[in-house]
């Protein structure tokens, strides 16, 4: 990984969702809030990287499997890099898994940092043993093989009603993710680091029992 994305990542890390959350509305930024339907399934719910990105679409019916489909969507994971967060797409479906023990077994090593799936997940007790982290829309056991094919890779998608392109900023936390383009993030991050110092001075001038009527006057609440 560059210099360059471990020193975002690790900026990113020391804020929290909901501060970038408000930086982008100061600096004007349309919705970079993914909707609340994506939740963390792992116990571990913190994660920040960039976004590599993944569209499923409903198999053909009555069509026998390919198992190629199954070498391009392990491809998501195999040429993944050090700070990549798996953005997938499943097209709506419910009905099946777009993540599971498997891909995070391959993941993970190679430095993938969590996976968010606009659909569901699966075998979230084994993926909590190797202490990684899944936002998705709920659990379902059942595979994608016969059931969803790769559309594209790397491409642009919508994932919690939030379009997600390859390298935007990802940061995840019991609030819910936010997605950062990457020319928005250098800003954002600094107006976000401006709002966990004023949430800091607030919490110690009300430790302090300061009035919050002139608390407000003084540093307006962020």
């Amino acid at each position: 990984m560059t210099n360059e994305r471990q020193k975002i990542i690790d900026r990113t890390l020391k804020l929290y969702v909901a501060a970038l959350s408000d930086a982008a509305d100061e600096i004007g930024l349309n919705t970079v809030c993914m909707d609340r339907g994506i939740i963390p399934l792992t116990k571990k719910k913190r994660m920040a990287g960039f976004a590599r990105t993944g569209k499923l679409v409903r198999s053909p019916p009555n069509q026998p499997y390919d198992e190629k489909q199954l070498d391009v969507f392990m491809s998501l994971g195999t040429e993944a890099v050090d700070g990549d967060i798996l953005v997938i797409d499943t097209a709506g479906a419910t009905d099946c898994s777009a993540w599971g023990q498997v891909l995070t077994r391959i993941g993970k090593p190679l430095g993938v940092r969590g996976a968010i799936v606009e659909g569901t997940s699966r075998d979230i007790d084994d993926i909590d043993k190797m202490d990684f982290v899944v936002f998705a829309r709920g659990r379902h056991p059942g595979t994608m093989r016969g059931r969803m094919d790769m559309e594209s890779v790397q491409k642009p998608i919508v994932c919690g009603g939030v379009t997600v392109n390859p390298g935007d900023l990802i940061f995840g936390d019991g609030d819910g993710i936010v997605v950062i383009p990457p020319e928005h993030i250098e800003s954002v991050l600094k107006h976000a680091e401006g709002v966990v110092e004023t949430d800091e001075w607030w919490a110690d001038k009300l430790d302090e029992g300061k009035d919050p009527h002139d608390l407000h006057k003084e540093r307006p609440i962020p």
